[in-house]
């Protein structure tokens, strides 16, 4: 129950001090007046008129309060008093019964609310309830003529509720509104709206407050996009804060309230009035009251039985809409008697009959194209709920006019004027409901209507925003509505020009997002692999396979680069677990494990990183610190050798831990590091060691011997093939073992120690040596570079710039390779298709452009460079100039045969370029100068460099990209990634999604 508020006792309080007062005057006059103070006496002797004036006053009082709360009738002078579907309005306020207690709280509400969420009051209840009918011909009339409150004319928010509300100010609002929703999304208090508060101030005009009435507020749910209503209810709540003389009055239909109730304005809508269903003493006024001020009379009992068929939700419109049709057959004699209401069809059956007739007069089999032009005007709100919507003439054909004609003269469909052109609507929603052919037509099409209820209001904001491209759709939704669409459904000409446009937008927008994200992708290609890759294969599976696109995913698959991680000092040793985690040990004695950080405590370089059989992780320093780590990072085992020098290590299948000494010592420790013996003690260094898969053991030391033991820990043979020291050993599959050293030199040998391989490479120095489970060998070289042999296709991966420090291969076949650059590489070498030589010059077999002409094409085309400026001259004489920032450095160029050409600069770099000198992408440099550039007959582009020739693949079918592309590890582009190729796109003018 309402708690009663002070100003609703006014009355009562006045009767209060008419009893104190009477009460006074009594004892006065029932006393002894000779023993009054004499300035009392003359009370006494005056004591009838003092309370004839009391009395008289607060009767005064008492009436005045019922005349001004009061609702103040309108003199009834129209002729039919019923007005039939539509609901009641200002004009007619004289014949509006039934709702005297719900006008009398609303005006109160209206008039006593101070704080801003009591000033806006929702009048929520179903449809056909009557709640436009209380606001317009009952609130408004009990206000109109006050001097406490100016009304501004009522309005609905249609499909544009912002709009409308702007031109009811008669004020541009956008700007503003947008600046009040952003703060309402924030969580912050609502800017003062300066301009809308302008305009209030100019419609009140002088008045103590003004009330702005909107009228079917679930408009802004059915045909409003919502970023439109969330604006209108932000701007009507900033309105509210600011202007306290502001109140707000809407009618909301029940089913759509839920809408309301979250996002901006949701405040606003925490103390609803509700209108219910009529009792029977209402529905009787409504029947009786306007009938007697025009003079109408009822047969016996008749009004009886309307009250009784008067019931459910859409009782007021179907029984005004049945006494309207009655008063107009009685209109001469002004009798109604039960024949006509038993030829009307009673309560329910007035709409049917009206609706019958008028598809008669159009002819028998208009029927289905009846139906189907009224669908026009129904759309589905919140939950499924049917509800009407507006339908311009324009949009309609010749015979859709003739339809929506005879539904008018039917009294079932009304029109009005806006804009300058005709606009039909359905009278009231009831019609939906009782004539059963629409009902059953309406479900049967309810997803059509459905997506169209989706579909319009984006159409129609497009329209409003001058067609701005940034309000057309895309994507999974646009292929959606164009699937529908196709079905033959019959669409409304903005929708299907909306679609179309939308089409249009995105063939082309998807192709310049692609290529503005295979752009990024070479942008951070080098430095970041993993986010190149994922780009690309956004660029080609989500936006489109253009040509740049597809070539930025067969550039960042060509290396075979899955993953590059920068560190801040050197990397010293790497390690795969089982399940792939990598551990990383680096030379300011950090650990991290899975690129996750654990707590070593090694206070110095960690030289070596080991996983044994159960996960569990080892680490060595320099300063002969061993420690061992649980799976989740907790120290199990530590163990202090003396003495300073690299220490490396290795695990044994069956749990313990092999460690290596610059001292020449070799230990095999248990899992905990509690015990350590010593198996090996000579007076060369050991700067390598290696555990085979069946526990033996190989060390590679500084008098250039491999020495082998046996899983018990007995020396069992020693190999020689290097001059100097080795410094790295890798144990592999079947027995064999591989050592590398100080000469450049690998030798590889099989179970019986006979030599399997020896490749030279001298002036470089082996640092690390790696099997793979495949036997697969990778070789890390002190100049940065990896070589894998023992493969049918040998591969040189080049990307550091410093030592290679580590090398490891994962059980999948991943390579994982550290340097003293700071950077861990991750490479796939089954989808790599870079192809790399090494040679003594600059590229034999590759054509050299110096001088002034850098390249001719077949075409007739020619590259000149004259001093910075290089230039490509057309057959026809026209000149393309490179821009100068790209063109300074350029020493060498090329044709493909498609058009393409490449420059080659000083720096290593190398630029690809369109048949319309547009530049493309660049592709990842590499160390020195770039001295020579061809294309071959497919494509591809081979670069030269001193001591090395790469080639680019060209032409790989998608299908292959993609199949390479998801057997390596996916990175998920993070919300920072997305934001900055968001930033990208809108940068190059387009919009990021």
């Amino acid at each position: 129950m309402r708690r009663p508020r002070s100003g609703d006792h006014r009355t009562g309080f006045g009767v209060f001090l008419l009893g104190t007062g009477m009460g006074l005057i009594t004892n006065l006059v029932t006393g002894d007046p000779e023993h009054w103070p004499r300035v009392l006496r003359p009370v006494s002797e005056n004591a009838p008129l003092i309370g004839g004036l009391l009395l008289a006053g607060v009767g005064a009082k008492a009436a005045f309060d019922l005349w001004r709360r009061g609702v103040r009738r309108p003199e009834w002078t129209g002729d039919n008093p019923y007005p039939g579907l539509l609901a009641y309005t200002e004009r007619w306020a004289g014949v509006f019964f039934g709702r005297q207690t719900e006008i009398q709280e609303l005006v109160s509400r209206v008039r006593q609310a101070h704080a801003p969420p009591a000033r806006f009051v929702p009048v929520v209840g179903p449809s056909g309830s009557g709640k436009s009918s209380l606001v317009l011909a009952g609130l408004l009339p009990a206000l109109r003529g006050g001097p406490d409150v100016r009304i501004v004319e009522p309005f609905t928010p249609g499909a544009n509720a912002l709009g409308e509300l702007a031109a009811v100010l008669g004020a541009d609002l956008k700007d503003e509104a947008g600046t009040v929703l952003a703060a309402a999304r924030a969580g912050d208090p609502p800017p003062r709206p300066d301009t809308a508060l302008a305009a209030l101030a100019t419609l009140r005009s002088g008045s103590r407050g003004l009330l702005l009435v909107v009228d079917q507020l679930e408009e802004a749910v059915t045909l409003c996009v919502e970023e439109d209503r969330h604006s209108f209810l932000a701007l009507i709540e900033a309105m509210l804060v600011w202007d306290p003389r502001l109140r707000v009055v809407t009618t909301v239909r029940s089913d759509t309230v839920g809408a309301f109730q979250h996002g901006p304005g949701r405040d606003l809508f925490r103390r609803p009035l509700m209108v219910n269903v009529l009792g029977a003493r209402e529905i009787r006024e409504v029947v009786r009251e306007p009938a007697r001020l025009t003079a109408t009379e009822f047969d016996e009992g008749l009004v009886d039985e309307i009250v009784r068929d008067a019931g459910g939700g859409d009782a007021l419109p179907l029984l005004s809409y049945l006494l309207s049709d009655l008063y107009r057959g009685a209109a001469r004699d002004r009798h109604i008697t039960w024949r006509e209401y038993r030829a009307g069809g009673g309560v329910s059956g007035a709409i049917t009959r009206q609706a019958q007739a008028a598809v008669g007069e159009l002819g028998g089999d208009t029927l289905d194209f009846c139906l189907d032009t009224l669908l026009r005007f129904v759309t589905v709100g919140p939950g499924g709920a049917t509800t009407r919507q507006p339908v311009r003439s324009s949009s309609l054909s010749d015979r859709q006019r003739r339809v929506v004609q005879a539904f008018v003269d039917a009294r079932l469909l009304v029109s009005d004027t806006v804009d300058d052109e005709v606009v039909y609507h359905i009278a009231h929603e009831a019609l939906l409901r009782q004539w059963q052919p629409l009902g059953d037509h309406v479900v049967a099409h309810e997803e059509n209507l459905r997506r169209l209820s989706e579909l319009v209001p984006m159409a129609r904001a497009w329209l409003r925003a001058a067609r701005n491209p940034e309000y057309l759709i895309g994507g999974a939704r646009l292929v959606d509505a164009m699937t529908w669409a196709g079905d033959g459904h019959g669409l409304p000409g903005e929708l299907r020009e909306f679609l179309d446009e939308s089409q249009r937008n995105q063939a082309g927008e998807l192709d310049r997002r692609a290529d503005l994200v295979a752009r990024e992708a070479f942008s951070v290609l080098p430095a970041e692999p993993e986010v190149a890759l994922a780009l690309a294969l956004a660029a080609c599976t989500e936006l489109a396979p253009t040509r740049l696109a597809v070539c930025a995913l067969e550039m960042t698959l060509a290396e075979g680069l899955v993953r590059a991680r920068r560190y801040s000092c050197g990397v010293a040793s790497l390690a795969f677990d089982r399940s792939g985690r990598l551990a990383v040990g680096c030379e300011d004695g950090s650990v991290e494990r899975g690129e996750v950080p654990i707590t070593a405590g090694l206070g110095d370089s960690v030289t070596a990183v080991a996983y044994g059989p159960h996960g569990d992780l080892a680490a060595a320093s320099m300063d002969g610190t061993v420690i061992t780590c649980d799976l989740d990072g907790r120290t199990t085992g530590k163990l202090q050798l003396e003495g300073w020098g690299i220490v490396r290590l290795a695990g044994a299948p069956d749990g313990r831990w092999f460690v290596g000494r610059a001292d020449g010592s070799v230990r095999v420790a248990d899992r905990d590091l509690r015990e350590a013996p010593v198996i090996h003690a000579a007076g060369s260094p050991v700067y390598a060691i290696a555990a085979a898969a069946d526990g033996s053991l190989v060390a590679g030391c500084g008098d250039g011997t491999v020495v082998v033991w046996d899983p018990a820990g007995r020396e069992i043979g020693r190999r020689r093939g290097h001059d100097d020291a080795v410094f790295a050993v890798a144990a592999g599959p079947g027995g064999h073992i591989a050592a590398g050293g100080r000469d450049g030199s690998v030798v590889v040998w099989d179970a019986a120690g006979k030599t399997d391989l020896r490749a030279e490479h001298p002036g470089t120095a082996v640092t690390a040596l790696a099997f793979a489970p495949d036997g697969r060998l990778a070789c890390g070289f002190a100049d940065g570079l990896v070589r894998v042999v023992r493969t049918a296709q040998p591969h040189i991966l080049a990307g550091h710039d410093g030592p290679v420090s580590a090398a490891v291969f994962a059980a999948d076949g991943l390579l994982a390779t550290g340097s003293r650059d700071r950077t861990v590489r991750v490479w796939d070498l089954d989808g790599r298709s870079l192809g790399i030589v090494c040679t003594d010059g600059d590229g034999p077999g590759l054509t050299t452009e110096r001088g002034p002409v850098l390249a001719t094409a077949p075409d007739g085309r020619t590259m000149t460079r004259s001093g910075t400026t290089v230039v490509v001259l057309e057959p026809d004489n026209t000149r393309h100039v490179l821009p100068s920032t790209e063109a300074a450095d350029i020493t060498v160029a090329a044709f493909a045969p498609d058009g393409r050409f490449a420059t080659g600069a000083r720096d290593g770099s190398v630029r690809l370029w369109d048949e319309n000198c547009s530049f493309l992408y660049a592709i990842p440099p590499s160390p020195g100068p770039v001295t020579s550039l061809a294309f071959t007959e497919q494509g591809c582009l081979t670069v030269g460099h001193p001591g090395m020739i790469r080639t680019w693949p060209h032409g790989t079918e998608l299908d292959r990209l993609l199949t390479v592309a998801a057997r390596q590890p996916r990175h998920s582009l993070t919300s920072a990634e997305r934001r900055s190729a968001q930033l990208s796109w809108a940068e190059d003018g387009g919009t990021a999604s």
